[in-house]
């Protein structure tokens, strides 16, 4: 995992630029097997963005950048905020049937 003690951050493998450093302070956070498993990563995520998804810059090693589709809300959080949707209209409409009899 790429954890870069020096910003106290975590890093995601496909956030790291070419050469596995830190962002930040460039500080040498992946090496030898998970530096090629990231750059094979890498390559997969810029080949498969099509025309017109958004895309996220990361910087790369030597001033060059690649490209990343950019990550929406998990499935388990939408179902979530469905499911909450649906209780707050539950309980909203039983506030408008007990308003009138307690009032």
């Amino acid at each position: 995992m790429p954890w870069c003690d020096d910003c106290s951050r975590f890093w995601n493998p496909p956030e790291l630029p070419k050469g596995g450093l830190c962002p930040t302070c460039g500080r040498v956070l992946l090496a030898g097997d998970a530096l090629h498993k990231q750059e094979n990563l890498r390559k997969q995520e810029v080949s498969a963005i099509d025309d017109g998804d958004p895309r996220t810059e990361l910087p790369g090693a030597g001033g060059q950048a690649a490209l990343t589709r950019t990550k929406g809300a998990p499935w388990h959080f939408k179902l979530l905020v469905v499911g909450v949707t649906v209780y707050m209209v539950y309980r909203i409409y039983w506030l408008i049937e007990w308003l009138p009899k307690h009032i």
